[in-house]
């Protein structure tokens, strides 16, 4: 569940005798990062909408009239438990607390079927729909139906329909709330084509398709290899984030004190490429440092982490050596995304590495390298990143072995409060190519062969395909709709991109062996490091 706690077998089991009838203090069961899937609580359209009040005292209308025959019959939107069943002001009423903080309430109502107290699930009957109107002079007809948030404020309880998650507007007090569909959902995604061979197209995301964020967690954004301060792995608006819950990592270190807690760049200082090219492993040991600030500021708050490229295998040195579940100074890790990351090494490392040091197409490959600069620091060929990230690397052989320990540890090790990793590999990326983007793993008995691994019956960790290149699969629509519901705890529609998983096998194969082949020739045909011819000049 959201926040990476272990999940109850029933959500209305953590609602038990012992929990305060109250969802909105402090410690009741919303803090275990529950989600709760509602529906409509009667089919029919909606007669008058949500109209917040301007003051606690003000008119508006605190919920939703829908229609409805009197004697129909009203169901619970959510499973949760009872918490007032009873008369108000003349007529009956029915309130249920969830147990992800929202309360939500029915009326008028006739013929109760529970009482306070009561378990309920989705859709069970409450009462039947009383005769006459309602509000004020009777004027609104059909079942009012109003939620309140874990803070006590009322919002629209349409927006806790998973068809409308995406579509309230912002309606003051920083809240998604209203009914204004102010955000147009990406369309939908078809994922794998032709029996998982490969994965469907899908446009260029230029605006944002969420409203709202997945999960309350807070969100760390890391770039990769050759990234600064101004790369921007995805839009955390376009998943619905608000700034002030999202802040981006920096491989220059932790900024102290902090900048304004609206500025994502807040815990980074500025960092440039050439920061980057120590590696992984050092990367681990500054998020770390960051993690602990976030949990400083917000105490108890779980964090989600995604990352591009080295990014991604940031997170999991981080996780397999760095992050102790049980310490309080570390915050809970719900989820992780790592998008085009060389889990089990790249394959282009390994030509960058060995043609960097050849004797005979060392200088070409500078050369090439430098035409392809735009100015920025050029990645060096002899940088300690790349040999940790290259195919067969010792860094690499570490992180399998430390990834797999985390992985058999199980409720013992780094994984312990539930924590979630989706790896996402690029169909068509030719720097990691997708069978090195799956989880780092060497045993097929534990991994599979599709980079899945299930603990107990739940998946721990998935692996999906989406379109695009190394970059490009950043841009699409794809990637934000299978992030977002991964990280809302969705299901998210299979891609295995078995076609670009073997081509990209085999291609990936053939440059490391071409490459070490070129070397070895290089070795016996080049007495000296052969570099590229500078500009004629006149002889003097």
């Amino acid at each position: 569940g959201a926040g990476g706690q272990a999940a109850a077998a029933s959500p209305t089991a953590a609602l038990g005798a012992s929990a305060s009838a109250d969802p909105h203090v402090p410690g009741w069961a919303p803090d275990l990062g529950y989600r709760v899937t509602y529906a409509p609580p009667a089919p029919g359209r909606v007669l008058r909408g949500f109209d917040p009040p301007g003051s606690a005292f003000g008119a508006g209308h605190r919920g939703v009239d829908l229609e409805l025959a009197p004697g129909a019959p009203v169901r619970a939107a959510g499973s949760g438990r009872v918490t007032f069943a009873g008369p108000v002001a003349g007529m009956r009423w029915v309130s249920v607390a969830h147990v992800d903080g929202h309360l939500t309430t029915y009326g008028p109502l006739a013929d109760l079927t529970v009482r306070a107290g009561d378990p309920v699930e989705r859709g069970e009957r409450l009462a039947v729909l009383a005769a006459g109107g309602h509000g004020y002079g009777g004027r609104d007809t059909g079942l009012h139906w109003g939620a309140r948030d874990p803070t006590g404020a009322y919002v629209d309880p349409l927006g806790l329909l998973r068809a409308d998650l995406r579509r309230p507007s912002l309606v003051g007090g920083g809240r998604w709330v209203g009914t204004a569909h102010m955000v147009t959902p990406y369309g939908p995604w078809e994922g794998g084509r032709v029996g998982g061979l490969f994965a469907a197209a899908s446009p260029r995301a230029d605006r944002s398709g969420f409203a709202v964020p997945p999960n309350p967690n807070h969100l760390i954004l890391l770039g990769g290899l050759g990234s600064s301060s101004d790369t921007e792995v995805l839009d955390p608006a376009h998943l619905g984030y608000p700034p002030d819950s999202v802040t981006t990592f920096s491989y220059a270190g932790r900024a102290d004190p902090p900048g304004a807690s609206g500025d994502p760049h807040r815990d980074q200082l500025p960092y440039g490429p050439e920061h980057t090219w120590e590696g992984p492993q050092r990367a681990a040991a500054l998020l770390a440092d960051q993690l602990r600030a976030q949990a400083a500021r917000e105490p108890g708050r779980a964090v989600d982490l995604i990352g591009h490229s080295m990014g991604g295998v940031a997170i999991l040195w981080y996780l397999a050596t760095h992050h102790d579940p049980y310490d309080l100074s570390l915050p809970p890790i719900g989820h992780v995304v790592t998008i085009g990351s060389p889990m089990r090494g790249s394959d282009l490392a390994v030509a960058g590495e060995v043609l960097g040091d050849d004797v005979l197409f060392g200088g070409l490959a500078d050369g090439v390298q430098g035409s392809w600069s735009t100015g920025s620091p050029r990645l060096p060929l002899d940088a300690p990143a790349i040999g940790q990230l290259a195919t067969g690397s010792r860094e690499t052989a570490m992180l399998t072995e430390a990834w797999e320990a985390a992985l058999r540890t199980g409720a013992a090790g780094p994984l312990a409060t539930g924590t979630r990793v989706l790896t996402i590999a690029g169909s068509r990326d030719l720097v990691v190519t997708p069978h090195r983007a799956q989880q780092p793993g060497s045993d097929v008995a534990l991994h599979g062969s599709s980079g899945r691994y299930e603990r107990d019956g739940e998946v721990v960790v998935d692996h999906r395909v989406l379109p695009g290149g190394h970059r490009s699969v950043l841009e699409t629509e794809a990637v934000r709709d299978v992030t977002w519901r991964f990280l809302a705890g969705e299901e998210v529609v299979d891609s295995p991109g078995r076609a670009g998983t073997v081509l990209g096998g085999e291609l990936g194969d053939t440059v490391a062996v071409t490459s070490r082949l070129l070397h070895l020739w290089g070795l016996w045909r080049g007495p000296s490091r052969w570099s590229p011819p500078g500009p004629m000049t006149a002889p003097p």
